[in-house]
């Protein structure tokens, strides 16, 4: 009997230790996320940032500063926002940029991500959006009316073209990286969450939820890279970066925090 119980209590050592040895040896995969600006304008956001010359000698000096930065993360993969189905036209453009026989046109996607891949001698850029139409739109404008809610797309309103002022301003004083360090602000990735949360989710509420419908169809969106974003990382992968618009932050980050296979980066903490 006290042979038996020895066994047992050896046993549930073992188990504890070879437990906890798992958890501790566990790999997760670092991954910085940078909610940016659109350096041009594609005309399929609601609200838009007026664009600046992201071409001239003062800007292009600052996209090479700030990717000399951030390659020095050693980062094994850095995605973008671009749609997966075109990750070959993509590869093609890269292999172009890698071997001087293409220019960086206006975009974030080629302007920081092409420019950090090569600098970090990457095979490849991986395409990582999927974009789903907001289907509710035109229901939630039509809700809003009908149940005396107009006041709420006002305020909305008001809010986003401040949050633009605000961004537009500090293009105008600031550097890229001082721009993209305040874009990622834990209070300016709530203010941009704030206008799904706050205002559009009320219309229609207790009735047709039309704007419930419509944040679900932001989030449908973002539940869709997030998923384009793990299906790409292997276990080889030890740093990831990701570059976005600024309002897909919020809810990515989000994702991956409750994700155990991720370690969240801050920006703010790499761009000092």
């Amino acid at each position: 009997m006290t042979f038996i119980k020895t066994i047992s209590t050896f046993l549930i050592a073992f188990l504890f230790l070879t437990t906890a040895f798992g958890q501790e040896s566990k790999h997760k995969t670092k991954i910085l996320l940078i909610g940016t600006i659109h350096f041009e304008n594609p005309h399929t956001d609601k609200f838009e940032l007026k664009t600046d010359d992201f071409l001239s000698a003062k800007r292009q000096t600052e996209l090479e500063d700030l990717t000399n930065v951030l390659s020095q993360t050693k980062a094994t993969k850095v995605m973008i926002e671009r749609p997966v189905e075109n990750q070959h036209s993509s590869d093609s453009l890269y292999n172009l940029y890698v071997t001087g026989q293409y220019k960086l046109p206006v975009s974030e996607r080629e302007q920081i991500g092409f420019r950090l891949g090569k600098k970090l001698k990457l095979n490849q850029i991986n395409c990582v959006d999927k974009f789903y139409g907001l289907k509710h739109d035109s229901l939630m404008a039509a809700t809003a009316k009908e149940n005396n809610q107009l006041y709420l797309l006002k305020d909305l309103g008001v809010m986003a073209n401040g949050m633009l002022k605000d961004y537009d301003d500090k293009l105008k004083k600031s550097s890229i990286t001082e721009v993209l360090k305040h874009l990622n602000k834990p209070e300016e990735l709530q203010k941009n969450l704030s206008i799904y949360l706050k205002y559009i989710a009320k219309v229609g509420a207790g009735k047709n939820f039309a704007g419930a419908q419509y944040v679900s169809d932001w989030y449908l969106r973002n539940l869709a890279i997030y998923s384009n974003i793990v299906n790409q990382v292997n276990s080889s992968d030890t740093y990831v970066i990701l570059i976005f618009g600024q309002g897909h932050i919020p809810i990515l980050k989000h994702l991956l925090q409750n994700n155990d296979d991720f370690e969240i980066v801050e920006l703010n903490s790499v761009l000092k």
